[in-house]
Order: structure tokens, then C-alpha cells, then sequence
């Protein structure tokens, strides 16, 4: 034993193993006093890892090879240990563990990796551990499954799914932007504000070679209706006469179509290609003078549901159709003519002409509601306004909240203070007084009155036409108006007898189109002195531009329950006519119409400052201003106004 208490018996220290330079180094005895301090031997309770401690994650020793590379180490660092110089005695002491850790640091073995389930052996019943050759950590049956996945193709199908994922949201977003409406405008009834179209079906459209118009030239022009965007075809009389069409007013049964024109099937195939279309079809009823009177209500009101949930056909409404199977021979009640058309055509409403001639019939109201209620929410009520002027008092009220649209007839030969006159007076008098009241339907033609280029230029027609469609309500175009049809053209007198029908001259239509009937045969009445062909696209264009415009096609802004007028019309010299039309959070338009037979310089600035012409000039989106606004003779110009 030395100072150190450190034992130097060769057998302890190995000494048949070591060299005797070790057993006597020299450095044992060269310890300096603070030097002996510092090389205490570890405590003795301390515990020690075991030498053959092996870390999951360090390599394996566990078979032959391993421990025949270890012992290879081993030697090595022996006879690294014979050589060196070091004069520590700690280098003495820690000799065998250093050999042994050299031995796990500098091994030969790979790290271990999961293998594949394949390639695991199972623990044997005994509890111990079975490898394969190629396996260097053991998998046990507790193993979690997950471990067996198939990784690899999991990573794969989930970025494909991300990836779809976010193909579908960005696609979802697309097409959400795409069918997002091009404008928030408040809706309106198919018949409120939309544009109708009236027709006299003998001189619209020949396709049987025989001189006069019928049903199915109609039907065959639903493309050119679609073109013009109107909303509703209204068809005057179709009803079998003694000599149609020459006296269609005589009517002989309101439950048939005359023969010249077909037959009521293709009235329903007419209404049936105009709902592909989006366009509605509306029958002109003239009850008068082929009724008398007014027969009493054929079903109790009082004991029946209201219709206001949007049903057109209730059960009692189908049970009295079922009875309407043959046309009735007499005693002609207006609710079965009703129920007949509804169910064997499907039209959308009726124009009852004549009733004015019953305004004092003690069964009127109970008829008109009788009437609404078989028409339904859907379908309108059409009367005219002499018929609400002859109205007793007490009836009023009573009449109108069943009625939908009430025809105003606007004479321009009176010039713009007449017009501006009845125009005011529709809209502050009885018809827009309240919410439940009908809305106003503008008529410039008919089939009871003269062409508007009668005695006139073609250009009044149009000016005329531009302007009524700008008009609060719901406009209507009389055929050939739009492109400034004039009347029959009989220089020699030679139709003499139809002279009063010469305002229903046949239509004209473009080169590139079949005309009104083939050219064997001749039109029913002498052809037009001419038309106006490029009028056409100035009509369609206003059209166009009421269709999208609140300020233009709605009659009045509804405020609390209140009817606020959007129009202010005024009048000057008895040929300018200036409309101005608003709506809120929307653009407001003014429209200038010169119905004099000069061009004229007119200062606005009190009304207007500037704006943009958007219809019925040739000088489109061109900025003008009010303080000297040009327009010609005969001419109608729509402004969108500056804010």
C-alpha cells in the first residue's frame, strides 16, 4: 500500500497482465500534496451502470460477431494502455472501463430501424425474444398497430386530399363570385314596370298563304318578341266574329278562336312557347255588347280560402273547371269563359274590355271578386280607365283592390301639356293613391285608334314610344310602333270599306326575314307606306335600360306603407316635355322630349347640372351639360344624371 492507500500487489492490478512499468510507475510517488486530495477513489455505495447496460438506441452487442469485434477493441486499447506515457493514477484505475466503452463507441454495428411486419418473429410463449437475422430491435405483440402502416402511401393520399381540398374551396369561391347577381334591384310582379306588347293577330304574321295573320305566325315570331325583351304578349280579339277580321268586334262567343286564325290549341302552344321565354301571354275579353248583363256568381266567396299563398289552381278552383268539358250554347257567364281559357291555354291574365257599360250593375263587385279569385295572385285583372272613372264611390275601393293593371290611354296629338296632364293626374289621382291599388298601363295605340305617323313624321312615333317608356308603370308598344309603322297606303281609293281599318296595316319585316306573307298573295289590307327599320334598335335599347333601372320601372318608392311619387313631369310651350324619374341609392335619369316641329337650345340648370345619354340619340355616353342642351325636332333623349 502507498501513501494513497492504493494497493500495489500485481495480483490486484492485473500484474501478470501488465507490464511491470506500470506496477512501478514513477508518477505514484511524485503525487504533490494537493494533488492527493483530488484522486479520492469513488464511494463505495455509488451505484454503477452494468458493463453489459445496453441503450435501446445504441448498437446492439448482443450476438457473437459483436462481442468478437468488442474483444478485438478491447486489445487494441490494452495495448494502448502498455504504451502510454500518462503518469495520472487515475489513468490506472479506470483502465478496463475505458476499454470497455471504447469498445461500444467504436463498434463496427450499425444503428437498428423498425423493420417490416413481415419481417418480425413473434415472442416466443416463454416470454423471450426471437429476432431475424436482419433484425436488430425486438417488436413485441404490445406494440402499437400503427407501427405497421403503411406510411409512405399515408403521406402520399393525404396531400392529394389537401390538395383537392383546396382545388374544391378555390372552385366553391369561383363559382359563388360568378352567380353572384350583376345588380341588387328590388324585384317587381312580372307585370309591374315590365314592357307589354299588343297585337293584332290578322296582320302580324301570314303562314298559310291566305292574306290574314294567325295564331301560329305567332308563334313562329317568338324569337323577335324575346329580341324586343318585352315581358307580356297581349293578343286583341281572337274570338269568332260574323267577318273576321273586317268586323271583329262583333263577337259571336268569347269560347273559341275564330277560324281564320286556328284553333284554341295553338293558343296554348303559343302560351307555351312564350313561357320558355320567360314571356307572358294575355287575352283581351271584350264582354261587350256580346253580354248584356252580369249573371251572379257561380261560387259562394265567403265559404272558400283566400288565395294570397301563390296556389293559381285551389281545389274548388279545379272542381268547377272539371265542369267547363263542352262550350256552353247560351246564358254566357264571364267566370266560366274565365275557367274555359285558364284551363284549356294556361294565359297569364285578361283584359276585360267594355266594362265601363256595367259600372252600375248591382253584381259587379261580387263578379270582380269572383274573377280575381279564379285568376289568382299570379294572373292579372286588366280594365280600363273609363271604366274607374264611371265607378260610383262606394264601389271604388272595392273594384280596384281586385284589379291589376288599369289602361291609360295617352293622346300625343293633344302635344306635351296634355300629356303631362294625364300623367300627373294617374299618378296623383285615384289609381296610386294606396299600395293595394293597380298599377297604370300606357297606351299609345290600339286597335280602336289612329297610328301615332299619321299625318306626322315617323319620328314622332319614335320620340313618342321613347318617351312613354319612361313612364312610371308598365308601358305598352302597339305592333309596328317600334319600328314607326304607318297606315295602309290606298292612293286610289280602292279600299274604301276598310278604310277604319287601315291603322292595322300588316306588319313589315326586315329584307333578310319571310315577310308577312308570301309573295303569291297579298296582304288583307293595302301594304304600309313604309317603316322604319332602324328605329328598332333605339327601342330595344330603352327597353334594355328600363328593364335594369328601379328609377325607371317602378312607379312610386314605398315608404312605411306610403306611396312616395319617383316622377316629376313638366311641361313647356306645349311641345317640350322634361320627366324626371329617382329611386333611392340608385342613378337618377331625365328624360328630354321635343315634340315641336323645331330644334331648340333649352336651359336646365335650374333641375339638372350634367349627365350621360344613355338612350334615344345617336350620341351615346357622350357628356352633356343643362345650361344649353341641344335636341332636335321630334326627338327624345333619356340623361343619367350626375351625382
Amino acid at each position: 500500500m502507498n501513501h494513497l492507500q492504493i494497493s500495489t500487489d500485481p495480483t490486484l492490478l492485473g500484474a501478470d497482465l501488465l507490464p511491470e512499468s506500470l506496477t512501478t510507475s514513477p508518477s505514484v510517488s511524485t503525487f504533490l500534496p494537493e494533488e492527493d486530495a483530488s484522486t479520492c477513489l469513488l464511494l463505495p455505495e455509488t451505484p454503477s451502470p452494468p458493463l453489459d447496460f445496453s441503450h435501446p438506441l445504441t448498437p446492439s452487442m448482443g450476438n457473437a460477431t459483436d462481442n468478437h469485434v468488442r474483444d478485438s477493441v478491447t486489445g487494441d486499447d490494452d495495448q494502448a494502455a502498455e504504451t502510454s506515457s500518462s503518469s495520472g493514477s487515475s489513468g490506472i484505475g479506470m483502465v478496463a472501463p475505458v476499454g470497455a466503452g471504447a469498445g461500444n463507441l467504436f463498434s463496427h454495428n450499425s444503428y437498428q430501424h423498425l423493420r417490416k411486419k413481415s419481417d418480425v418473429v413473434k415472442a416466443g410463449q416463454d416470454g423471450s425474444m426471437h429476432h431475424a437475422a436482419s433484425l436488430g430491435i425486438a417488436v413485441t405483440k404490445d406494440m402499437p398497430g400503427f407501427v405497421h402502416w403503411n406510411w409512405p402511401l399515408i403521406r402520399k393520399c393525404t396531400f392529394f386530399v389537401f390538395l383537392a381540398l383546396i382545388v374544391a374551396m378555390v372552385g366553391i369561391v369561383v363559382a359563388m363570385i360568378a352567380t353572384l347577381p350583376k345588380s341588387c334591384n328590388p324585384p317587381a310582379t312580372w307585370y309591374k314596370g315590365s314592357v307589354f306588347y299588343e297585337v293584332f293577330p290578322a296582320s302580324f304574321q301570314d303562314t298559310n298563304d291566305d292574306g290574314l295573320g294567325d295564331i301560329r305566325g305567332l308563334i313562329g315570331r317568338a324569337e323577335y318578341f324575346k329580341t324586343l325583351g318585352i315581358g307580356a304578349v297581349r293578343l286583341n280579339s281572337i274570338f269568332p266574329s260574323k267577318h273576321y277580321p273586317d268586323h271583329f268586334q262583333e263577337v259571336t262567343s268569347l269560347l273559341d278562336v275564330d277560324e281564320v286564325l286556328g284553333k284554341v290549341e295553338d293558343v296554348q302552344k303559343l302560351a307555351a312557347t312564350l313561357h320558355e321565354r320567360n314571356i307572358s301571354l294575355v287575352l283581351d275579353l271584350p264582354i261587350h255588347p256580346f253580354l248584356e248583363h252580369l249573371s251572379p256568381p257561380t261560387i259562394d266567396l265567403d265559404r272558400l280560402p283566400n288565395r294570397t299563398d301563390g296556389d293559381m289552381i285551389t281545389s274548388e278552383f279545379l272542381r268547377l273547371s272539371r265542369s267547363i268539358t263542352t262550350k256552353p250554347e247560351s246564358g254566357t257567364v264571364v267566370s266560366d269563359v274565365l275557367r274555359f281559357w285558364l284551363t284549356r291555354t294556361g294565359v297569364d291574365g285578361f283584359y276585360v274590355k267594355g266594362l265601363e257599360h256595367f259600372a252600375d250593375d248591382p253584381l259587379l263587385v261580387e263578379n270582380v271578386k269572383e274573377w280575381k279569385y279564379l285568376l289568382g295572385p299570379d294572373r292579372i285583372l286588366m280594365v280600363g280607365q273609363k271604366f274607374v272613372e264611371q265607378l260610383p264611390e262606394r264601389t271604388v275601393r272595392d273594384v280596384l283592390s281586385q284589379v291589376d293593371l288599369v289602361d291609360v290611354y295617352l293622346d300625343v296629338s293633344n302635344g306635351t301639356d296634355g300629356i303631362a296632364s294625364t300623367v300627373q293626374d294617374a299618378i296623383q289621382g285615384r289609381l296610386l293613391r294606396d299600395v293595394d291599388h293597380p298599377w297604370i298601363h300606357w297606351s299609345l295605340g290600339s286597335v280602336s285608334e289612329r297610328r301615332l305617323t299619321s299625318g306626322l313624321s315617323p319620328n314622332a312615333t319614335l320620340a313618342a314610344t321613347l318617351m312613354e317608356l319612361t313612364l312610371p308603370g308598365t308601358p305598352s308598344i302597339f305592333y309596328g310602333d317600334e319600328i314607326s309603322l304607318e297606315e295602309a297606303n290606298d292612293p286610289k281609293g280602292e279600299h274604301v270599306d276598310t278604310q277604319h281599318l287601315h291603322h292595322l296595316a300588316a306588319m313589315v319585316w326586315d329584307s333578310a326575314q319571310n315577310q308577312f306573307t308570301s309573295r303569291g298573295s297579298l296582304p288583307w289590307l293595302p301594304r304600309s307606306a313604309s317603316a322604319s327599320l332602324h328605329h328598332l334598335d333605339y327601342v330595344i335599347e330603352a327597353i334594355a335600360l328600363r328593364k335594369r333601372s328601379p328609377s325607371i320601372y317602378q312607379n312610386a318608392v314605398v315608404k312605411e306603407g306610403q306611396m312616395l311619387p319617383n316622377t316629376d313631369i313638366k311641361s313647356n310651350q306645349n311641345e317640350i316635355l322634361v320627366i324626371q324619374r329617382w329611386y333611392p341609392r340608385r342613378n337618377s335619369f331625365a328624360t328630354v322630349a321635343n315634340l315641336g316641329p323645331k330644334r331648340v337650345s333649352l336651359d336646365l340648370t335650374a333641375m339638372f347640372y350634367s349627365g350621360e345619354i344613355v338612350a334615344g340619340s345617336s350620341l351615346k355616353h357622350e357628356r352633356v351639360y343643362f345650361d344649353r342642351f341641344e335636341i332636335n325636332p321630334l326627338e327624345t333623349i333619356v340623361v343619367k344624371l350626375h351625382k
